[in-house]
């Protein structure tokens, strides 16, 4: 994919929609496109991972085991949004699995590659970790939900003043 055409598509991403252009122009330099087959796994569970994932077409479900339990879906991502993004913070372990559900078109980008152009840039760098840590947030967020709805599924232990 040209360079042109890696800023168009950056354009149209949720999580990379907006930024000025000469961001997007720094951005594109440093991406390229990967698809991945239906079922086929990104990156595994206590991977250290080097690259994040702009998802351009289709779904990814974000798995993990669940001790008793087997493999979970604890969240499916689809197109806009970044999947990957522990691999910018230093040493940090995938806590997940990724799973394409389906076929899977992404923007990848190797993380310190986005590393060294968010501390070139400040102004990127900064418009970079604030939508990261929206992500995060909103992650959080949905995990705690889930939390709420298993706890609320067991059955409630007997009290012993009762």
């Amino acid at each position: 994919m040209d360079h042109v055409a890696m800023v168009e598509m950056m354009q149209q991403l949720e999580f990379t929609g907006g930024l000025p252009p000469h961001e997007l122009d720094k951005l594109a330099a440093i991406a390229s496109e990967v698809q991945f087959k239906s079922g086929e796994v990104i990156f595994r569970e206590g991977d250290l991972g080097n690259r994040v994932y702009l998802i351009v077409e289709g779904q990814v479900a974000l798995e993990r085991h669940v001790p008793g339990r087997g493999r979970a879906v604890i969240l499916t991502i689809g197109p806009g949004e970044i999947c990957g993004w522990s691999a910018l913070f230093s040493g940090q372990w995938k806590t997940s699995d990724a799973r394409a559900v389906g076929p899977v078109r992404t923007i990848a980008i190797v993380a310190q590659n986005l590393l060294a152009a968010c501390e070139a840039d400040h102004d990127l760098g900064y418009l970079i970790m604030q939508r990261v840590a929206t992500v995060i947030a909103g992650r959080l967020k949905s995990t705690r939900l889930q939390l709420l709805d298993i706890f609320a599924s067991e059955p409630q232990l007997a009290r012993k003043d009762a």
